[in-house]
């Protein structure tokens, strides 16, 4: 099939599929915001950087899965008859239960460490709490990545409607009794998540085909494929939360929960960058198995010429209005931080391009580029940053965490840019 026609086909189908991601995409990153200025109001700074902090060991901890189940299957199910899709995806749940069993028992390890170096930390009854709550949190994030693999955006859409249901009202509850802090919040969370995660294993059950023998074989497919994935997940987690670390480390956990809550107001951007991506990645897989390289990189140019589009306007925005909404958003006490929410909404421009590129990578096989363009920016921002902490604190993290961005989203854009043009040269001789 054509590039062309592969993409006519695609056009078909893509602004109902994106519409609706994105709205997806708003249900979930909203509930993740409500959670996160429930906790900050209705708590205090220090929760609030106590949550954040637990979250970026949640975030940490699902990108294994993520990385070495989710977008290996993203990638590789439409290339496989339908009862090979069935066993394919009854391995692949099988893979994320023993990455889930796994990561309990590090992040346990993780907790006696902490228990016997550092008792006194606000930090440590949240971690054992993690440990009890990530099957269910897991098995949520695992649900919505099959519900994508398969563009099935309406049953995403309902998994994560039912999530944010019983979580907000959950959380209600809590504010409503003044019981809101870290720990009431995660319970909540990890309950709703168990709740529908689990209603929708008994729902698509048949969709899943056990085959022992598929198993190794499978797993050395994910792994394989996986392994420059996990790499660069691993270290744009690092590289996302890096900041959050040093500023509990050197100045205070109520300094990481006033830098949470900037960051809290550039994420109302994460709807529009997530929800594109969330529909570019399989679409891109797609295109490149129908129609190869030429119709991949034209799909992946027009996402993310509008992505840009979009997110140039959002940093604008946010310059101008970004400490008043800190102020109306949390309370008085977070305001006097305008400048480093500025340098923050121009991050989600750079931000927009990586993870339009990186859906590109990984949708023409050369998912080793993503990995080292998020590798270089790491370091950017581990440089940067811990230059500038002791001087310019929260602002110094915010300049060290945008220019990390900037160099991560200029490699993957040459890093495409090359792969395509190799593909296509390959593909005429």
């Amino acid at each position: 099939m054509k590039p062309a026609e592969v993409l006519a086909r695609l056009r078909g189908t893509a602004r109902g599929d994106t519409v609706m991601s994105l709205l997806d995409q708003i249900v979930v990153s909203g509930t993740r915001f409500a959670t996160t200025v429930m906790v900050g109001r209705f708590g205090s700074e220090s929760e609030l950087g106590y949550y954040s902090l637990a979250f970026s060991v949640f975030v940490l901890l699902v990108s294994f899965q993520e990385s070495l189940v989710s977008v290996p299957y993203t990638v590789f199910v439409k290339r496989l008859s339908a009862d090979d899709q069935r066993k394919y995806a009854a391995s692949s749940l099988g893979q994320s239960i023993g990455l889930n069993g796994l990561a309990m028992l590090v992040l346990a390890a993780c907790c006696v460490i902490v228990q016997m170096t550092r008792p006194t930390t606000g930090l440590l009854g949240l971690l054992w709490l993690l440990v009890i709550l990530l099957p269910f949190l897991m098995l949520r994030e695992f649900a919505r990545r099959f519900a994508f693999a398969h563009l099935r955006v309406a049953t995403a859409m309902a998994l994560d409607l039912a999530v944010s249901v019983l979580q907000l009202g959950g959380l209600a509850l809590l504010a409503r009794q003044d019981q809101m802090h870290a720990t009431g919040a995660y319970l909540v969370s990890g309950g709703a998540a168990g709740i529908a995660g689990s209603a929708w294993l008994y729902l698509v059950r048949s969709e899943f085909q056990w085959d022992r023998t598929r198993l190794r074989s499978d797993w050395i497919k994910n792994s394989s494929f996986g392994k420059w994935v996990v790499g660069a997940h691993l270290t744009s987690v690092l590289h996302m939360y890096f900041a959050h670390w040093l500023l509990a480390a050197i100045i205070s956990e109520r300094a990481t929960g006033i830098y949470a809550a900037c960051m809290t107001v550039v994420m109302l951007a994460n709807p529009f960058i997530l929800g594109m991506s969330n529909v570019l990645s399989p679409k891109a897989a797609h295109a490149f198995a129908a129609g190869g390289a030429a119709a991949a990189s034209r799909l992946v140019w027009r996402f993310t010429g509008v992505m840009v589009t979009v997110l140039v306007l959002f940093a604008v925005l946010v310059a101008v209005i970004g400490n008043a909404l800190i102020v109306w958003i949390f309370d008085q006490q977070y305001g006097g931080h305008g400048v480093a929410i500025a340098v923050l909404g121009f991050g989600t421009v750079a931000s927009g391009v990586s993870y339009a590129m990186g859906s590109g990578l990984r949708a023409i096989n050369r998912p080793a580029a993503n990995f080292w363009a998020a590798m270089w920016g790491l370091v950017a921002t581990v440089v940067i940053s811990s230059a500038l902490v002791h001087s310019m604190t929260i602002l110094g993290m915010t300049i060290g965490l945008v220019s990390g961005f900037y160099v991560t989203a200029i490699y993957r854009v040459l890093a495409f840019r090359a792969a395509i043009h190799e593909l296509a040269t390959a593909s005429a001789s």
